[in-house]
């Protein structure tokens, strides 16, 4: 597999992103860095609505604090991990949306965080469909 660069920040495999990065992940929740709450949490702020850091942010010195247990936990360096059908194992499907209730209708739960190209979605359908119906008419 050839290496790839970040989509948001350009760095290379392997490297820390540029920090802002829309594609960093924190590395106490795994979420998107940007967007979590982390640095509240464990800084123990409140950044509730109507508070000063709700509306400006941290502090100068609440930033440090934050670069400094980033430093000291680790950031996390880019590395692609490709897309997966969870059934035939296609690299990169295309992704495609159905409603709710039809994937948790067709997709068990302990599957339902892997990803499944259409075709095999289509199928897992097909098949379950067809077990519905020979079991409603006592086949």
């Amino acid at each position: 597999m050839k290496n790839h660069n970040c989509g948001d920040c350009g760095i290379e495999e392997g490297r820390l992103h540029e920090r802002g990065c829309d594609a960093e992940s924190c590395p106490f929740c795994g979420g998107q860095l940007i967007s979590c709450d982390c640095c509240y949490k464990l800084l123990h702020i409140d950044c509730s609505e109507g508070t000063w850091t709700y509306s400006h942010g941290l502090t100068r010195a609440q930033s440090k604090k934050w670069e400094a247990m980033l430093k000291n936990k680790g950031r996390v360096p880019y590395v692609v991990y490709p897309n997966l059908c969870g059934r035939c194992g296609k690299l990169w499907p295309e992704m495609f949306r159905v409603p709710d209730g039809q994937w948790e209708s067709y997709v068990p739960i302990r599957e339902r965080r892997c990803m499944l190209c259409r075709p095999c979605f289509d199928e897992i359908k097909k098949l379950i469909d067809a077990g519905t119906i020979a079991a409603s008419i006592g086949a």
